[in-house]
């Protein structure tokens, strides 16, 4: 009870939120921190654990105790009121819509508990084919971890398509739509991930864009030690376009700034794009406020308004994908982390303007890699620059490494068009794979990424590496699984 607000302070939180942009984020920051001690000394006063369930006490009979005078167990009862009142109006507040399938948020985090690891996915019609093609590939690498997919009703994923997807075993789908009240707003797009997430009956979920491929078993990532050490993993982006938005981090985040946020690229000026959304991987048990908090930023704070003069989340930042790590920091919670594996891509190398030296380190290096569970011996041959010589490669695709250095998972389909039948898709089309560099000076105006159309970019570094055998072999299974299909365009 000591963390119950005064009167006054009361009706503060509870008011409608009448600040836009910077300010309004600040103000929602605040708020979340407050309701996120609150609840976890609710949670603590209820809850129960018992084997794989965890069960609520009931407090007013533990308050009803003989030994209590009549008075004290009035003021208890009376404080207890009024505490359930604060709790739970402030959540309805802070998180509009996320009350509809469970009603209570205790509820809600309690369906949570000890309730496995899975897959969750959202897509539409237009996605099916890729979505089937990735989860048979990653199914003969041996994951067996069940999937949710979430869509958003009849229109978004009609029932013959939720009929063959369900015909692979582990896989279910559900209407997201019936789970979230989006009143005033609309559930759309990129904004389905943290609401997806959320909504999943997994504790442990790793969430996947519709466009990933998997060159590893996915379920290694649950094995990370960055997620074994904080229950949440997030994905590096491209290091492209310097952008610094030190300034606004300031006037959005609560004093004192964490480390972390002063080693993100939106904080030194490296880049507006410090992650990659196509995955993350969460502890739902752990980070429960800060999944709520994403939800709201991808819900009724996503969209500004010209009219009203109400400025969006997704006007700060490129979309969903900041919003992750952003929600983490708001809330006051600094325990997640950025997968050590490098970006790069993978695709056949340009014509380099000088003669280069294919093996000049004495052929193929043979080299012991591991990811999770899984390893493998690899042969790849890396070639370095003949210096001042660069190599470049271009794709629409962006190439997640492990921590070995091996391919992890591609960003972006097979395809130089992901919505186009892959056709003319072959294994020819991916050779080599280039390693993003780190940058040694973050303040460089140096760029190594090109933008050029249709989300095609373009990666010039010193060195580059032939694909394996095995990145090969599960490159030539997904683009055979991909054909099988007669797409719709």
């Amino acid at each position: 009870m000591t963390l119950m607000p005064s009167e006054l302070s009361m009706k503060a939180l509870m008011a409608p939120f009448v600040d836009t942009g910077d300010e309004h984020l600040k103000d929602v920051a605040t708020r979340v921190r407050i309701f996120r001690a609150a609840f976890e000394a609710w949670e603590d006063l209820h809850g129960v654990a018992s084997g794989d369930q965890v069960g609520f006490s009931n407090i007013l009979q533990r308050l009803r105790n003989p030994g209590n005078s009549a008075i004290d167990i009035r003021n208890a009862i009376q404080r207890y009121d009024e505490f359930r009142y604060y709790v739970n109006r402030l959540g309805i507040t802070l998180f509009p819509g996320t009350n509809l399938a469970f009603g209570d948020h205790l509820l809600l985090h309690a369906s949570f508990y000890k309730a496995g690891r899975g897959i969750v996915l959202t897509l539409g019609d237009h996605q099916v084919y890729m979505v089937l093609t990735s989860i048979r590939a990653f199914r003969r690498m041996g994951c067996t971890l069940p999937i949710e997919i979430m869509y958003l009703g009849e229109e978004d994923l009609g029932e013959e398509f939720r009929v063959m997807l369900e015909e692979i075993p582990g896989v279910i789908t559900r209407d997201l739509s019936i789970m979230v009240d989006d009143q005033g707003w609309e559930l759309k797009g990129w904004a389905m991930k943290p609401w997806a997430v959320l909504m999943s009956s997994f504790q442990e979920v790793l969430f996947m864009d519709a466009d990933v491929l998997f060159f590893v078993d996915p379920e290694t990532l649950f094995e990370d030690p960055q997620y074994q050490a904080t229950g949440a993993l997030f994905l590096k982006d491209r290091n492209l376009g310097r952008e610094e938005k030190r300034k606004w981090l300031k006037k959005v985040l609560p004093s004192p700034i964490s480390g972390k946020v002063k080693e993100n690229r939106l904080w030194t000026g490296e880049s507006g794009h410090m992650q990659d959304s196509g995955i993350v991987v969460i502890d739902k048990w752990v980070h429960f406020v800060p999944v709520l908090l994403a939800t709201r930023l991808n819900g009724i704070d996503r969209d500004g308004n010209s009219d009203t003069g109400k400025k969006g989340v997704y006007e700060m930042v490129y979309g969903d994908k900041e919003t992750f790590w952003l929600s983490w920091e708001m809330a006051g919670v600094h325990d997640y982390a950025f997968h050590s594996g490098p970006t790069g891509i993978l695709g056949i190398l340009k014509e380099p303007e000088a003669e280069r030296s294919l093996e000049p380190d004495g052929g193929a290096e043979e080299t012991d890699t591991q990811e999770g569970d899984q390893s493998s011996r690899v042969s790849a041959k890396v070639t370095k620059a003949v210096s001042p010589q660069n190599h470049t490669a271009c794709s629409p695709q962006l190439l997640h490494l492990g921590n070995t250095g091996r391919p992890l998972w591609l960003n972006g389909w097979i395809s130089q068009n992901k919505f186009s039948a892959p056709n003319d898709v072959d294994i020819d089309n991916f050779q080599v794979f280039l390693k993003e560099p780190v940058k040694k000076n973050p303040s460089s105006k140096t760029e190594m990424w090109e933008l050029e159309e249709n989300n095609v970019c373009c990666l010039t570094v010193d060195s580059f590496t032939e694909i394996s055998k095995d990145d090969k072999h599960a490159l030539e299974v997904m683009i055979l699984l991909a054909k099988e299909y007669e797409w719709e365009v």
